[in-house]
Protein backbone atom coordinates (compact mmCIF):
# COMPACT_ATOMS: atom_id res chain seq x y z
CA UNK A 1 0.00 0.00 0.00
CA UNK A 2 2.98 2.42 0.82
CA UNK A 3 4.20 1.88 -2.53
CA UNK A 4 0.81 2.76 -4.52
CA UNK A 5 0.92 5.67 -2.25
CA UNK A 6 4.19 6.75 -3.73
CA UNK A 7 3.08 6.08 -7.03
CA UNK A 8 0.21 8.27 -7.32
CA UNK A 9 0.20 11.40 -9.11
CA UNK A 10 0.58 14.67 -6.62
CA UNK A 11 -2.40 16.88 -7.82
CA UNK A 12 -1.96 20.50 -7.06
CA UNK A 13 -5.75 21.46 -5.33
CA UNK A 14 -5.32 24.75 -5.52
CA UNK A 15 -5.81 26.09 -9.08
CA UNK A 16 -4.12 29.38 -9.00
CA UNK A 17 -4.08 31.73 -12.35
CA UNK A 18 -2.14 34.72 -12.42
CA UNK A 19 -3.94 37.89 -13.93
CA UNK A 20 -1.90 39.74 -16.03
CA UNK A 21 -1.11 43.11 -14.66
CA UNK A 22 -1.97 46.16 -16.23
CA UNK A 23 1.44 47.77 -15.31
CA UNK A 24 3.57 46.98 -18.40
CA UNK A 25 6.77 45.05 -18.11
CA UNK A 26 10.34 47.01 -16.50
CA UNK A 27 11.60 49.05 -18.86
CA UNK A 28 14.61 47.77 -18.12
CA UNK A 29 14.51 44.53 -19.93
CA UNK A 30 13.13 46.45 -23.04
CA UNK A 31 16.12 48.52 -23.34
CA UNK A 32 18.75 45.20 -22.77
CA UNK A 33 16.68 43.63 -25.58
CA UNK A 34 17.45 46.48 -27.60
CA UNK A 35 20.96 46.69 -26.46
CA UNK A 36 20.95 42.90 -27.56
CA UNK A 37 19.49 43.49 -30.89
CA UNK A 38 21.89 46.69 -31.48
CA UNK A 39 24.66 44.50 -30.90
CA UNK A 40 23.13 41.85 -33.30
CA UNK A 41 22.37 44.14 -35.99
CA UNK A 42 26.02 45.94 -35.79
CA UNK A 43 27.70 42.43 -35.95
CA UNK A 44 25.58 41.49 -39.04
CA UNK A 45 26.40 44.37 -40.89
CA UNK A 46 29.72 44.11 -39.72
CA UNK A 47 29.89 40.76 -41.59
CA UNK A 48 27.89 41.83 -44.69
CA UNK A 49 30.45 44.58 -44.98
CA UNK A 50 33.27 41.79 -44.52
CA UNK A 51 31.73 39.30 -47.16
CA UNK A 52 31.19 42.19 -50.29
CA UNK A 53 35.00 43.00 -49.30
CA UNK A 54 35.85 39.30 -50.05
CA UNK A 55 34.03 39.34 -52.58
CA UNK A 56 35.59 42.48 -54.63
CA UNK A 57 38.99 40.62 -53.40
CA UNK A 58 37.91 37.61 -55.42
CA UNK A 59 35.97 39.45 -58.35
CA UNK A 60 39.94 40.89 -58.46
CA UNK A 61 41.48 37.41 -58.02
CA UNK A 62 39.21 35.97 -61.09
CA UNK A 63 39.97 39.30 -64.08
CA UNK A 64 43.66 38.63 -62.69
CA UNK A 65 43.76 34.36 -63.54
CA UNK A 66 41.51 35.56 -66.60
CA UNK A 67 44.30 37.88 -67.96
CA UNK A 68 46.63 35.41 -66.57
CA UNK A 69 45.50 32.87 -69.20
CA UNK A 70 44.86 35.22 -72.08
CA UNK A 71 48.91 35.74 -72.08
CA UNK A 72 49.52 31.93 -71.86
CA UNK A 73 47.57 31.52 -74.65
CA UNK A 74 48.42 34.13 -76.70
CA UNK A 75 52.07 32.85 -76.65
CA UNK A 76 53.01 31.66 -80.13
CA UNK A 77 51.30 28.40 -80.14
CA UNK A 78 52.41 25.11 -81.51
CA UNK A 79 49.79 22.83 -83.51
CA UNK A 80 49.78 19.32 -81.97
CA UNK A 81 47.39 16.36 -81.65
CA UNK A 82 46.19 15.17 -78.37
CA UNK A 83 46.53 11.31 -77.71
CA UNK A 84 45.50 10.22 -74.48
CA UNK A 85 44.13 11.82 -71.50
CA UNK A 86 46.33 10.28 -68.06
CA UNK A 87 44.16 11.87 -65.33
CA UNK A 88 42.16 15.51 -65.09
CA UNK A 89 45.41 16.81 -65.32
CA UNK A 90 47.99 16.04 -67.90
CA UNK A 91 47.61 13.60 -70.84
CA UNK A 92 49.86 12.60 -74.10
CA UNK A 93 50.01 14.96 -76.68
CA UNK A 94 52.41 14.64 -80.06
CA UNK A 95 53.41 17.88 -81.90
CA UNK A 96 53.72 18.59 -85.35
CA UNK A 97 57.60 17.67 -85.41
CA UNK A 98 56.64 14.13 -84.38
CA UNK A 99 57.30 14.19 -80.52
CA UNK A 100 55.34 12.74 -77.61
CA UNK A 101 54.94 14.86 -74.53
CA UNK A 102 53.22 14.06 -71.52
CA UNK A 103 52.03 17.24 -70.62
CA UNK A 104 49.52 19.10 -68.07
CA UNK A 105 46.09 20.48 -69.71
CA UNK A 106 44.48 24.02 -68.84
CA UNK A 107 42.24 23.03 -66.10
CA UNK A 108 39.78 25.42 -67.87
CA UNK A 109 39.27 23.37 -71.22
CA UNK A 110 36.48 20.71 -71.37
CA UNK A 111 37.66 17.42 -70.49
CA UNK A 112 35.00 15.77 -73.01
CA UNK A 113 36.47 17.38 -75.82
CA UNK A 114 39.81 15.69 -75.62
CA UNK A 115 39.30 12.97 -77.67
CA UNK A 116 42.13 10.96 -79.09
CA UNK A 117 43.55 13.26 -83.13
CA UNK A 118 41.83 15.95 -81.83
CA UNK A 119 43.77 19.02 -83.02
CA UNK A 120 45.29 21.00 -79.75
CA UNK A 121 46.98 23.97 -79.29
CA UNK A 122 50.31 23.44 -77.40
CA UNK A 123 52.13 26.10 -75.09
CA UNK A 124 55.33 26.92 -77.05
CA UNK A 125 57.98 26.43 -73.93
CA UNK A 126 56.17 23.84 -71.52
CA UNK A 127 53.83 22.02 -74.62
CA UNK A 128 50.62 22.16 -72.26
CA UNK A 129 47.48 22.09 -73.70
CA UNK A 130 46.39 25.61 -73.68
CA UNK A 131 43.17 25.60 -76.64
CA UNK A 132 41.28 23.14 -77.98
CA UNK A 133 41.19 23.88 -82.08
CA UNK A 134 37.73 23.48 -84.09
CA UNK A 135 37.26 20.29 -86.13
CA UNK A 136 37.53 22.39 -89.12
CA UNK A 137 41.01 22.95 -88.66
CA UNK A 138 42.61 19.32 -89.27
Amino acid sequence: MAAAAVMAPLVNTKMEVEAPSSASPPSNDLYQEMKTMERQLEFVELQEEYLKDEMRHLQRELLCAKEEIRRIQSVPLVIGQFNEMIDANYGIVSSTAGSNYYVRILSTLDPEMLKPNTSIALHRHSHSVVDILPPESD
